[in-house]
């Protein structure tokens, strides 16, 4: 008896593991190949700070997961020009332990602005970065910086944003698969917060580049970003 239930165990987590896979494959089929929306003369200027234009009594936009309906709640319009330190989109076995937020926000970037942006080589020099995320854990940015750097703590705090990306349609999640770390990307959206269609709160969005830790209203002081433009380079995905 036992034994029929170790193998009846066995073929179950080989049925579950292969699902898993087989989504993780329709996934990157699904948004491989998007389509240029436009193009532009317009060159990504990396030395400003992000827009970020306050909203009140904004609307609320219906989105649909892959697993479930939500309800996102536009807390600011949101531009940010950025060099992109890290990416990660590595979330195989995506179906084994997701929970509603891998469900809505697919890809996180880090991004950088302003001094930090302007020498790579320098950047690389001082600071070390990683996004990752392991099963059903939180997606974290971690990054460390040596004491002989040229800016100061506070400048580079101010100046690094980890930011989960929630595409507005699969032609702007094709394009953010397309952004390779050191491109330089202008993103467009909404920062937002993010509930199920039953008004459970899932995630609160940053609303400032200073805050650092887990007491700050994102969470751990990352963006949520409702992306709905992405330029990289002269190409535009929209």
């Amino acid at each position: 008896m036992f034994n029929w239930f170790c193998k009846i165990s066995l073929i179950a987590l080989i049925l579950i593991i292969f699902n898993s896979m087989l989504g993780d494959l329709l996934f990157w089929v699904k948004y491989s190949f998007p389509k240029v929306s436009s193009t532009t003369e317009h060159i990504i200027d990396t030395s400003q700070e992000p827009m970020q234009i306050n909203l009140n009594d904004s609307k609320y936009i219906r989105y649909r997961g892959e697993k479930g309906l939500y309800a996102l709640k536009p807390q600011a319009e949101y531009s940010i020009s950025a060099l992109v330190v890290a990416k990660n989109s590595n979330f195989w076995f995506r179906d084994i332990m997701r929970n509603k937020f891998d469900d809505v926000a697919l890809l996180d970037l880090g991004l950088v602005w302003g001094d930090l942006a302007s020498n790579k080589k320098e950047l690389y020099k001082h600071i070390k970065f990683n996004s990752k995320k392991t099963l059903g854990q939180a997606r974290m940015l971690y990054y460390r910086w040596d004491a002989t750097n040229p800016w100061g703590n506070n400048y580079i705090t101010s100046h690094i944003a980890h930011t989960h990306m929630i595409p507005a349609n699969p032609n702007v999640m094709g394009g953010l698969l397309q952004i390779k770390k050191n491109d330089i990307v202008k993103i467009d959206g909404y920062l937002v917060d993010i509930y199920t269609d039953k008004s459970e709160l899932v995630a609160y969005t940053s609303m400032s580049r200073s805050d650092t830790n887990a007491s700050s209203r994102g969470s751990g002081a990352c963006e949520d970003l409702y992306v709905t433009q992405v330029q990289i380079g002269n190409k535009i995905y929209k």
